[in-house]
């Protein structure tokens, strides 16, 4: 069961991040092979929805733009701590986290990363969904995947990482509780055998023990002379 647990921290974050992370990288150059120039446009859902050719230097859903070494050492500490953070409550816990977690960080991951290879590869990130119904800042998949695992995450802190933490004392307080009693129970046990093994060793003592106080029995020889000298003075 604990190994079975482990197994599921690790596959699922790790099938997730894949997950994301190929259909990011995959779909960026399909729609850029298409939009070759900035401002390229293809209509994929009239009025609702475009691809649009866009080269953003800034963070998700266009913030902090213009700074992409500030932003990739940013990525890269931030997805450290919170891998870090994940892979502390993955040992305390020896798998048995919310899924919410588990979820959250297969999506930041693929997220992550694959805006992080953007910047690192062309010096921006591709963003093409485009909503033509409201006035939205264009996004990827990467974007998707990371505002959706923040929510998760703000999720399991508000709802999950105090319950899991108190649940964890319960069962360290009962666990506790039955070390004690099998404790107790030893104890008696070794005591009821000290007891026994006294009783038998004062037994053997008893049975060794020469007869005190008793005069000694006479043997058939002192028997005879007794009886020959009464009849010599009859």
């Amino acid at each position: 069961m604990k190994n079975r647990n482990l197994l599921k921290s690790i596959l699922i974050p790790s099938c997730i991040f894949v997950a994301i992370l190929l259909l990011d990288l995959l779909t960026k150059h399909f729609v850029f092979q298409k939009l070759s120039l900035s401002g390229d446009v293809m209509s994929v859902i009239p009025g609702f929805i475009n691809f649009v050719h866009v080269e953003n230097t800034g963070a998700a859903w266009g913030i902090l733009a213009g700074r992409p070494v500030f932003l990739i050492v940013f990525s890269i500490l931030i997805f450290a701590i919170y891998l870090a953070f994940y892979i502390i409550r993955v040992k305390k816990f020896r798998g048995r986290i919310h899924l919410t977690l588990v979820i959250s960080l297969g999506l930041i991951a693929g997220g992550c990363v694959g805006n992080l290879f953007d910047r690192i590869a062309f010096g921006y990130v591709r963003d093409f969904i485009n909503f033509q119904f409201i006035d939205f800042p264009v996004f990827n998949f990467a974007d998707m995947a990371l505002t959706f695992g923040i929510i998760l995450m703000i999720i399991y802190f508000f709802f999950f990482y105090t319950k899991e933490d108190e649940r964890l004392r319960e069962r360290n307080k009962a666990l506790n509780e039955f070390k004690d009693e099998i404790q107790i129970f030893q104890n008696d046990s070794l005591t009821l055998k000290d007891v026994q093994s006294e009783n038998k060793d004062q037994k053997e003592e008893d049975l060794n023990k020469p007869n005190e106080g008793k005069p000694p029995e006479n043997t058939s020889a002192d028997n005879d002379e007794i009886n020959s000298n009464k009849t010599q003075k009859d």
